[in-house]
């Protein structure tokens, strides 16, 4: 069964891989930063990457989600 996504706010957790920020050059801050997407930047399973014809360099990485179905605060982990 297939469900579609539709996120409203999409939050982002960036050089939090130190090995991978100094690869490109860049600092390694002390936490990671965060950052938003905009819900329009999700694409469903299998479906096709559209790049912009002006891209010149395109890098590949792997992205996590996860998808909380439920308003929350304060969760405990367990």
């Amino acid at each position: 069964m297939t469900q579609v996504v539709q996120p409203t706010k999409i939050v982002c957790i960036g050089r939090n891989y130190a090995a991978h920020a100094k690869e490109l050059g860049n600092e390694v801050p002390p936490e990671p930063l965060i950052f938003l997407k905009p819900p329009s930047a999700v694409i469903g399973h299998r479906h096709t990457i559209r790049l912009p014809a002006q891209s010149q360099q395109v890098e590949l990485e792997a992205e996590l989600a996860v998808v909380i179905g439920e308003a929350g605060r304060w969760i405990a982990p367990e």
